[in-house]
């Protein structure tokens, strides 16, 4: 298992760091725009990375580049944890596939803005998710973190417009770029107000290698913005060869 230093800056820290996030803020923002009164499940629009434009009429228009902010966590000594099950080397991850909700995309790699804040994916019809550079890739020991968007900018449905409907036993997998498919059961889902977002309960340090499935969903009208983010949390269930 190999833990290089920039794995040390990202979300989770490697078993040899193992340092405990204090300060990282994800508040998810960055969905498609108005365009959701299609939505999925019994919220008014479904899940997504972020705020839409205001109005209706910025349907149109690219969705806000912003996932909160995500300065460089500022981490505090914790004892090194018990590791649990497989942990792959590092190796970044190319597709993702989740069967039950008919969901295949490839994956881009997202970073930080010149604001410090997260990118997020395009919010254009057919845009793929997105995984987030500074957590572990799947597989390592931690949280991977993978963004999509619930809607676009034209259309009702994202890539992640199903997202909600995923139970626990569930399974998904990743393909990586050495080849490797890493294969997750999802433990749970929830969702949560942006404004009560468990920042340590999602991107914390882990036991085992997990995921972290993100979009957004609680869609005002009257505001044109998301209000809410669905997390679904999974962890490593097994691996094989492509």
């Amino acid at each position: 298992m190999v833990f290089t230093s920039s794995r040390r800056g990202r979300l989770m820290a490697s078993a040899t760091a193992a340092v405990l996030l204090t300060s990282l803020t994800f508040g998810v923002a960055g969905c498609g725009s108005a365009t959701a009164p299609g939505s999925p499940g019994t919220t008014p629009a479904a899940q997504s990375t972020g705020s839409p434009p205001a109005a209706p009429s910025a349907a149109t228009k690219a969705p806000p580049s912003s996932i909160s902010t995500i300065p460089v966590p500022a981490p505090t000594q914790a004892a090194p944890p018990k590791i649990q099950g497989e942990i792959l080397q590092e190796s970044a991850p190319v597709t993702l596939s989740i069967p039950d909700i008919a969901v295949t995309t490839n994956l881009m790699a997202l970073g930080r803005d010149a604001k410090g804040e997260a990118e997020v994916p395009p919010g254009d019809a057919g845009s793929p998710a997105g995984w987030y550079k500074y957590s572990p890739t799947p597989g390592e020991l931690g949280p991977s973190v993978i963004l999509g968007h619930v809607n676009t900018t034209t259309i009702a449905e994202g890539v992640f417009y199903r997202l909600h409907e995923l139970t626990p036993g569930e399974t998904f997998s990743v393909t990586r770029a050495d080849g490797s498919v890493a294969v997750f059961a999802v433990d749970r889902s929830e969702v949560f107000k942006k404004d009560a977002f468990p920042t340590l309960a999602v991107y914390g340090n882990t036991q085992r290698a997990e995921i972290r499935l993100i979009t957004c969903g609680g869609y005002e009208p009257s505001t044109g913005e998301f209000t809410e983010n669905t997390v679904v949390y999974g962890h490593l269930l097994s691996s094989h060869g492509g």
